[in-house]
């Protein structure tokens, strides 16, 4: 309370307290003279020396070398792939050559490139060596001559020359669409070295080439072989990873007919990814190098066709020959393929294969089919008597069940005869499978008007005169007495397997219409059986 009284006493004190705040302010204003700053001299020395440390510490270290952009071209009978410095070997282009229909399909890598230009770094056959300082993108030295088609090396090394790598890549005509690489791997430092190689594979799947209703469109896939067992994710798999660590063989992309896969050893690891649509295939493996020593990693890459035969080259241990996806019904559409490709061996065409395939499908299912129309034809002569039991028993539903199987059996007549035929189902789907994931069936030319056994008929010749068949087919084939929805269900058949047969490609087409002419081969012959039998009844009344 005093003090409080001390202060108000001083109220009329205000020349004291505006001379103290004048002397504050005076001080702060000249406290750096006051005190004293460093001479402008000494600063300005400071800097040259500090200058001079960095200048100093500059030129103790080799300046990274940056390469001029450059691209080689390796080229055999069978392929042609360009690689880029940048990442030491990534695939730029791809193109397969051999036999001349492959060339329609033209780049592999074109899928990395449409209407993404950002994603231009994620061509395949992308490197990191984090010990090395090595990204998917770091500069390499071309060293091999532009001239040399068979073979292409990049080299690079670090900012002190004691880590290096050296890229080589070769083809041989000897060795259809296999590029064979090896990485020389130098560590010149006091100190052994422990890490691991991750390679990556990328692929995208093409807007205007999306699947359709009867077309799988053109179909990608990132795939790597572990455990005896062929993993995948294809890009309806969106946002997805799948990781496996356990006897990893190979990893690849995969496109519909065509396929880039890396053989590889000792891999720890094995990642694909789809990430919104791009797709992606990583193995990873380990390495060591000791110090002043160099380690190699070999191993091969195939660029080419999904067909077993060329697959095989990467080796029977690798198994690539299993990127070949039947899907479910492999256990019938594998011999299926096996088949083609022997009857394309001997007759050279595709299209000729296809109809050997035919009849000896439908020779195997002859016993099956004849069994099955006789039912049929049968149960049409039957029907009269059948319509008389169900007008005499329609109250009592058991008795006439009895009575029918009574009648069934005196006739020799199997009311489920026509089940027989369901069985051609699981062939039609594989051989369909097999059109679009066999490399050789490729723009696989026929005769005249049918250049593409993979593509539609371009002028609906093979829709229509399967329609056709299928029409007289109906007729030769009487059936039991139908009602209104079984005669427009009989009536509408034919119009909606036309209509279907349109977008079918050409090669499945053919095999319909071979089929559906032997089953009308068949129903003669099984009319005259019928004759026959009828005549033999006749005799013995």
């Amino acid at each position: 309370m005093n003090y409080l009284s001390y202060q108000g006493n001083n109220n009329n004190n205000g020349g004291g307290s505006w001379l103290a705040m004048g002397l504050i302010f005076i001080f702060i204003l000249f406290a750096p003279y006051i005190m004293g700053n460093p001479p402008q001299e000494a600063a300005d020395a400071t800097h040259v020396e500090q200058d001079a440390i960095a200048q100093a510490a500059a030129k103790a270290l080799p300046p990274i070398i940056k390469y001029p952009i450059a691209s080689r071209t390796l080229e055999s009978q069978q392929i042609s792939v360009t690689m880029t410095n940048s990442g030491g070997g990534r695939i730029q282009s791809a193109f397969i050559k051999d036999p001349d229909r492959y060339i329609q399909h033209g780049d592999f890598i074109r899928s990395q490139k449409q209407d993404k230009p950002e994603i231009g770094g994620l061509l395949p056959l992308a490197v990191e060596i984090p010990t090395f300082g090595i990204t998917a993108e770091t500069q390499f030295e071309a060293t091999s001559p532009e001239s040399d088609s068979k073979s292409a090396s990049f080299f690079y090394m670090d900012s002190n020359a004691q880590k290096r790598i050296t890229k080589t890549f070769s083809v041989s005509d000897d060795n259809p669409y296999i590029v064979h690489a090896k990485f020389d791997l130098v560590n010149l430092t006091a100190n052994d070295i422990q890490d691991e190689l991750s390679m990556s594979l990328f692929i995208q799947q093409i807007k205007d080439e999306e699947p359709g209703i009867f077309t799988p469109g053109s179909y990608v896939a990132a795939k790597c072989f572990s455990d005896d067992t062929m993993e995948y994710l294809n890009a309806t798999d969106k946002d997805e990873a799948e990781h496996y660590n356990k006897d990893i063989k190979w990893f690849a992309i995969d496109e519909s007919y065509f396929a880039i896969a890396v053989g590889v050893q000792n891999a720890r690891q094995c990642d694909i990814v789809n990430d919104d649509g791009l797709l992606r295939s990583t193995i990873h493996i380990p390495f060591s190098v000791a110090r002043n020593s160099t380690q190699s990693i070999e191993f091969d890459i195939y660029v080419g066709p999904k067909e077993s035969r060329y697959l095989d080259s990467l080796g029977d241990d690798a198994q690539l020959a299993k990127i070949i996806d039947y899907g479910w019904i492999e256990v019938i559409a594998k011999p299926m393929a096996w088949i083609l490709d022997k009857f394309h061996s001997l007759t050279g065409n595709w299209g000729l294969a296809i109809i050997l395939l035919t009849i000896i499908i439908r020779l195997l299912l002859w016993p099956i089919a004849q069994k099955s129309q006789l039912s049929m034809m049968r149960m049409s002569k039957i029907a009269p008597l059948m319509q008389e039991l169900q007008e005499k028993y329609k109250d009592d539903q058991a008795t006439l069940a009895q009575k029918q199987m009574e009648l069934y059996k005196e006739q020799n007549v199997n009311p489920f005869g026509c089940l027989p035929l369901l069985l051609q189902m699981p062939v039609f789907f594989a051989l369909y499978r097999c059109i679009f994931v066999t490399g050789g069936l490729y723009h696989a030319p026929f005769t005249l008007w049918i250049t593409d056994l993979s593509a539609r008929d371009p002028y609906f010749v093979l829709p229509i005169l399967g329609v056709a068949l299928l029409i007289i087919q109906q007729r030769l084939t009487p059936t039991a007495t139908q009602n209104k929805q079984q005669k427009i269900m009989m009536i509408t058949m034919p119009i909606v397997f036309g209509a279907m047969m349109l977008f079918l490609p050409s090669g499945l087409c053919l095999y319909m219409v071979v089929s559906s002419g032997f089953s009308m081969a068949q129903s003669f012959y099984v009319r005259r059986l019928i004759a026959r039998e009828d005549a033999e009844k006749a005799n013995n009344t």
